[in-house]
């Protein structure tokens, strides 16, 4: 009878030892799993930094390459001008 108790003693502390082990694996998964997430996540996020931040920089250029046409066109006009004094001075001499 000692011997049996003995033999159900081992096995139920190797049972509840099989049990801790399985359940203990869980967490660890878990934690494992989440960390893995969270990577991926802050991975998503910096390309969505780097997509937003091109954007930004296209929209930019756009906005320099508008400014530059405006000022040629500014520029044009006032040699425009220019010239149309210098033949109206010129005319006038010619008149006289």
């Amino acid at each position: 009878m000692k011997t049996l108790r003995k033999v159900l003693a081992v096995a139920s502390v190797g049972a509840l030892m099989i049990g801790a082990v399985a359940c203990g694996n869980k967490p660890a998964n878990n934690a494992a799993n989440a960390a893995n997430n969270a990577q991926n996540a802050a991975a998503e996020a910096n390309k969505a930094a780097t997509n937003a931040q091109a954007e930004a920089n296209k929209q930019a250029t756009e906005a320099n390459k508008a400014q530059n046409n405006a000022n040629a066109a500014k520029d044009n006009a006032a040699n425009a001008a220019n010239a149309a004094e210098k033949a109206d001075a010129e005319a006038t001499n010619a008149a006289n």
